[in-house]
């Protein structure tokens, strides 16, 4: 970590944990860091783990498996129903048994169009094009066990993603992450952005048939926008357990990335213990992801898990 200094030559507080001693200043040029260390060359395109190296684990949200397994049933039970419905009204078992054959097709052609999209209107992450991203991900893919996804930089201001098509993967980075000479605004907060990401790949979030498997769970109120909070806190796990000298990078979906600097995240970590009410409970029921505030609580005090009910 840095040790932020301020204009008069004296420490800053921890915009992480709100102390006066551990401030951290964010670089705006990569520093050696952690995640150049367990990678090496691998030929083009890609890093191996040193010698000595091992994956680094990093467990799922506890409540993700139970909701998985809560969200593959309802969109069983709904599938079924739906089936039974559409043979009633038709008579024959043709038509229901073609329209349950249509699912996993019309899931595949949507992800496709997604990943198109990115193909034709994104610019895509290459040694010649914000090559210091594609090093940043090369290495934490060989650090994470995984292949070197396709990755594609949005310059619309819409939040990062990772997706999948066919048999590959590939992250979406925001355009918000880097200056207008395509180096990273915050190398740290970069990495973190990019393990985030890659964690929901290694987590499986990706996968094609586990779309498949959860598709109508969004028709349950509250059941599928659940599972998807425990996705993020997830991938957050990946992330701090290859790179936790970026935790700070949340700060960027609360302040901006102009402002970010000046958020406190001990101060807004501290409102997850404070802040109640009915309606603020129901917006954090009924959001797909952790508020900023809940996200930065599960950061900073790594004992707990991310809360996603209460």
């Amino acid at each position: 970590m840095f040790r932020a200094v301020s204009a008069q030559g004296r420490p800053t507080g921890c915009s992480v944990h709100g102390s006066g001693g551990c401030g951290y200043v964010p670089e705006t040029r990569y520093p050696a860091a952690p995640y150049c260390r367990s990678a090496r060359p691998g030929g083009r395109g890609s890093y191996e783990l040193g010698e000595g190296e091992e994956i680094v684990p990093a467990p799922a949200h506890p409540w993700e498996a139970p909701l998985f397994l809560m969200c593959v049933l309802a969109n069983l039970l709904l599938l079924a129903l739906g089936a039974q419905l559409l043979g009633g009204l038709t008579g024959t078992w043709q038509a229901p048994a073609l329209a349950l054959a249509l699912v996993p097709a019309a899931c595949w052609l949507v992800r496709g169009l997604r990943h198109a999209r990115h193909r034709a209107e994104s610019v895509k992450i290459s040694p010649t094009q914000f090559p210091e991203a594609y090093r940043v991900i090369a290495m934490l893919s060989a650090a994470m066990g995984v292949r070197t996804p396709e990755a594609y930089v949005r310059v619309d201001g819409g939040q990062a993603d990772a997706g999948g098509h066919g048999l590959r993967s590939h992250l979406v980075l925001s355009g918000e992450l880097f200056d207008d000479d395509g180096r990273a605004r915050d190398a740290d907060a970069l990495a973190f952005a990019v393990a985030h990401q890659l964690g929901h790949v290694v987590a499986g979030h990706t996968g094609f048939w586990r779309r498949v498997a959860i598709l109508c769970a969004d028709l349950v109120p509250l059941l599928g926008a659940a599972l998807a909070r425990c996705s993020e806190y997830t991938a957050d796990n990946h992330a701090y357990a290859h790179f936790p000298e970026g935790a700070h990078t949340v700060r960027m979906h609360a302040g901006g990335v102009r402002l970010y600097p000046r958020v406190n995240m001990g101060e807004m970590a501290d409102r997850a213990r404070t802040d109640r009410s009915g309606t603020l409970l129901l917006y954090h029921l009924l959001s797909r992801r952790p508020g900023n505030v809940r996200r930065m609580a599960a950061l900073r005090d790594r004992g707990r898990r991310g809360r996603i009910f209460l």
